[in-house]
């Protein structure tokens, strides 16, 4: 069975997790599928990242000359945009985020790992991709 993965599973601490396990001492196997499959997500979550970039700069307040109005708090630091249509902007990114990848690769089989620990939230932003 493949591994799907949304994209509202997906980030940079998803791509942190999958790579403190690539520290493991795991069989050869395990290791080569793990890195084509760190390496299929990291493309997903390259794309993800440029997509949900578009959806903001789509309903992004922006000036005369058509670029996004960064909005600054009170010590002049860069602090977001405004949007312009919140409810536009927030099922943009509902669909965006509802999206299912699949990964042509089976499940790892957690024992496989032979993880002597790990931390829970590791383990739970890496749920899809165990057996």
């Amino acid at each position: 069975m493949s591994i799907v993965v949304r994209n509202s599973d997906l980030n940079e601490e998803t791509l942190a997790a999958l790579n403190k396990l690539v520290d493991v001492d795991i069989s050869a196997t395990v290791a080569f599928k793990l890195m084509r499959i760190i390496k299929e997500i990291t493309s997903i979550v390259d794309d993800k990242n440029k997509m949900e970039q578009r959806v903001i700069n789509k309903h992004a307040e922006k000036d005369e000359e058509g670029n996004v109005l960064i909005v600054k708090d009170d010590n002049g630091n860069a602090g977001g945009v405004n949007i312009k249509d919140m409810d536009a902007f927030s099922a943009d990114m509902a669909n965006l985020m509802g999206i299912e990848n699949e990964i042509g690769y089976e499940k790892i089989n957690f024992e496989d790992l032979n993880l002597q620990t790990a931390r829970v939230k590791d383990l739970i932003r890496l749920e899809f991709l165990f057996s």
